[in-house]
């Protein structure tokens, strides 16, 4: 707890002495550390343990630390002593922190719109606003969704350290989204990481688009395998939007669906379609650590095609990038059709 005296050892107890984390809770764990007072610090915690373990299976042991602190930026004294003594920090918002960031951001915006009503009518409207964002509450205020989701950025963390050894960000000079590694790849590392509950949310949107029209993957297998992460552009478009004064940009449900779409993300599409990749490799290769025989090749300066050419067929894979998008699309169109898997 913030203020406790609990007694602490490690790295806890060295960052509080050096007045970097100042009265914050602070917990370390297997891989890592979760530093901030929220009211699911210690559930967070568990999530570390978990995702390594995960990480393991799929690739291999990781030495990366991990700090997980729950606030929307790390001060750069916080940042200098954890990239010091080994950890990458991981900002984080927590649920309820976000929830009442967003409740402030529409609460100011509805004020600033309706600033010539009557003050009842004003508070009448903010309410309205405020009811209508708490029914489209978005999928990741479940708790178990919010361990997926830091499950997915944790795996981003340990392959990037895989892919690209100790140096912080990406081996080339290049904008990226994550490692060096082809964006589908990097992004399959953190997917695959996701907790069961992120993972029916992705079939089940996978699913809803395939019963609406249709549509079974986003993108055609060329696309996806060369495509830049959908978050990219919105990133760095999100550079130029105005900040409140934690730092953080919040923006309404609206908001955020028009700022993805003018940037030209569509990463919830990018997201299930690397799930249903990572599913297609493993079930059909029959081999859980699939995806570390491909990074293992681009690590090499190979790619996918060169790798399905030598050893695809070995692993019960197409050995052409052409027949892959093939069977791939037949896979995934079968999974969604059946709505028992």
């Amino acid at each position: 707890m913030a203020g406790s005296a609990q007694a602490e050892d490690g790295s806890c107890s060295e960052w509080r002495e050096a007045g970097v984390i100042g009265d914050l809770r602070c917990e370390t764990v297997d891989g890592g550390a979760v530093i901030g007072a929220a009211a699911r610090a210690s559930e967070y915690a568990e999530v570390f343990p978990r995702a390594f373990a995960i990480f393991e299976d799929y690739f291999v042991p990781s030495e990366q630390k991990v700090a997980l602190v729950l606030q929307p930026e790390v001060s750069a004294e916080l940042t200098a002593a954890l990239v010091a003594d080994g950890y990458k920090p991981l900002p984080w918002i927590d649920n309820e922190t976000k929830a009442a960031m967003l409740r402030d951001s529409i609460v100011a915006q509805v004020e600033a719109q309706t600033a010539s009503l009557p003050e009842a009518q004003r508070a009448a409207v903010v309410q309205q606003a405020l009811a209508k964002a708490e029914e489209s509450a978005p999928a990741h205020a479940d708790p178990q969704m919010e361990d997926g989701a830091i499950a997915h950025e944790i795996g981003h963390l340990l392959f990037n350290r895989y892919f690209d050894g100790r140096e912080t960000g990406s081996a080339d000079s290049s904008a990226r989204y994550g490692s060096s590694a082809p964006d589908w790849l990097d992004e399959a590392a953190a997917v695959a990481l996701e907790n069961d509950a992120q993972t029916r949310g992705r079939y089940a949107a996978a699913r809803e688009a395939y019963d609406a029209d249709g549509t079974v993957l986003a993108f055609p297998l060329d696309t996806y395998l060369s495509m830049d992460h959908p978050l990219l552009q919105s990133a760095q478009a999100l550079k130029t939007l105005k900040r409140g004064s934690t730092g953080a940009v919040m923006l309404s449900g609206d908001e955020a669906d028009d700022f993805l779409e003018a940037s030209g993300g569509k990463p919830a599409e990018f997201y299930r379609q690397t799930r249903l990749f990572i599913d297609y490799f493993m079930e059909t290769s029959g081999d859980p650590r699939i995806l570390y025989t491909i990074a293992e090749a681009y690590r090499d300066g190979g790619d996918l095609g060169g790798w399905l050419a030598q050893s695809g067929g070995e692993n019960g894979l197409p050995t052409t990038l052409e027949a892959l998008g093939t069977e791939f699309e037949a896979w995934a169109r079968a999974k969604l059709a059946d709505e028992t898997a």
